[in-house]
């Protein structure tokens, strides 16, 4: 039964900024442990590159599914569901004894982290509208923010005495944390009345709804090519830093984290421009800034490749990714507000599988920091140009 009294309180929505920090948790804690498992498991980069591929590829998949079905089903039921799934796939990754089960672990993984990404985010437009869905979509990215900071820090500590797997065990334990806000913060938000047909038919209806929508596929184009743009640092960022700079891994780790952090004040910046801008402005103006500052990433790769100017050039371009994808989730899921279930669905849909593209791309080649910035330079590029097409013809309202 629908619980409509339910308030998108400050505490509901750190449940769901835990229950939706699926892509931070799983991915950021182990970055530093890459190379670890490169040797323990006798294996090639790009084979390990594969680990963040398959946990991408799932999480796409994983939202394409459940987003609709929550349209049909209601949400607490699939979150509960989704959250088991993710725990059970931890252990699995930590106890995996080669590279190919590990990838298969961290596929299922993704299918359990997709269904809580978009549940949760398909709980915001039940209780909110307007100009408060879109600060509700940035408080949740900012208390989100919390995990990439914490995150890298944690797996810097934890590989180099404790081993990679240790990493995966603390992931099973913040999964069970995820499991009792699922069972015992969030209530149902989606009222039996406002439910789809459960089916294939209605399935089929759902997306036919959102996907016959211009404005929300532009959006949608922002939301992906903005997280490719941090995707492109994410898959190779332990390779240009750990093995093209010698940075040690523990160092890595407080970088990550500081542009972590980076993203994180962003986050507090957009909040206080959305009380005087639209946000369609705000994400057009951070995703052209995007792009110059992947431009000048490339040109720093190709002439003079510093470390300490990569590091800041890398600090400012990812500092501006979460403005776009909380400003692109209001916007998209506010224009198919009917269908927010399918609307989540396609969004994270096309972010994890252009993720899953990224990150073996990226790790081709000699050079790690010229394939960074080309991937940055080219999903910047396009984010600016998917805002571009989204505002044509005026820009919608919020209310």
């Amino acid at each position: 039964m629908a619980q409509r009294s339910q308030q998108l309180t400050t505490p509901l929505l750190m449940g769901l900024a835990l229950l939706s920090a699926a892509p931070p948790l799983s991915t950021d804690m182990y970055l530093p442990a890459l190379p670890a498992i490169a040797g323990e498991l006798d294996t090639t980069q790009s084979m390990v590159q594969l680990t963040l591929s398959a946990f991408m590829v799932g999480m796409a998949v994983g939202q394409l599914l459940i987003g609709p079905l929550s349209d049909s089903m209601g949400r607490k039921r699939l979150l509960v569901g989704g959250v088991i799934a993710s725990l059970l796939a931890s252990v699995m990754c930590a106890l995996a004894p080669s590279i190919g089960i590990l990838i298969l672990a961290r596929l299922i993984q993704g299918l359990g982290g997709g269904a809580c990404v978009v549940l949760a985010r398909s709980i915001v437009p039940d209780l909110a509208r307007g100009r408060a869905a879109a600060q509700a979509f940035t408080l949740l990215m900012l208390i989100q923010g919390i995990a990439p900071v914490i995150a890298p820090i944690v797996g810097g500590f934890l590989t180099e005495p404790f081993g990679w797997r240790s990493v995966f065990w603390v992931l099973s334990g913040i999964n069970v944390a995820q499991l009792l806000v699922a069972g015992l913060v969030v209530r149902e938000s989606l009222p039996v009345e406002n439910r789809t047909p459960i089916g294939l038919r209605g399935m089929r209806d759902n997306f036919a709804y959102v996907l016959s929508n211009p404005r929300f596929l532009a959006y949608v184009g922002a939301f992906a090519f903005g997280f490719g743009t941090m995707f492109s640092y994410i898959s190779a960022s332990s390779f240009v830093l750990q093995e093209q700079f010698g940075v040690p891994a523990l160092m890595y780790s407080l970088v990550f984290a500081g542009n972590a952090l980076g993203m994180t004040l962003a986050g507090l910046v957009n909040k206080r421009l959305l009380q005087s801008f639209h946000p369609h402005h705000i994400m057009q103006v951070a995703a052209f800034d995007i792009f110059v500052l992947s431009v000048l990433i490339l040109i720093t790769g190709l002439v003079y490749p510093h470390l300490w100017l990569v590091l800041i050039l890398l600090f400012l371009a990812i500092s501006h990714v979460p403005v776009i994808l909380s400003n692109a989730t209001a916007l998209g899921t506010a224009a198919v507000r009917k269908r927010a279930g399918s609307g989540s669905a396609v969004m994270g849909f096309v972010q994890f599988s252009f993720a899953g593209v990224i990150s073996p791309l990226v790790g081709l080649g000699s050079n790690a920091l010229l394939a960074m910035g080309t991937g940055m330079v080219v999903c910047g590029f396009c984010a600016a140009a998917s805002c571009y097409v989204a505002g044509r013809g005026g820009v919608a309202s919020l209310d």
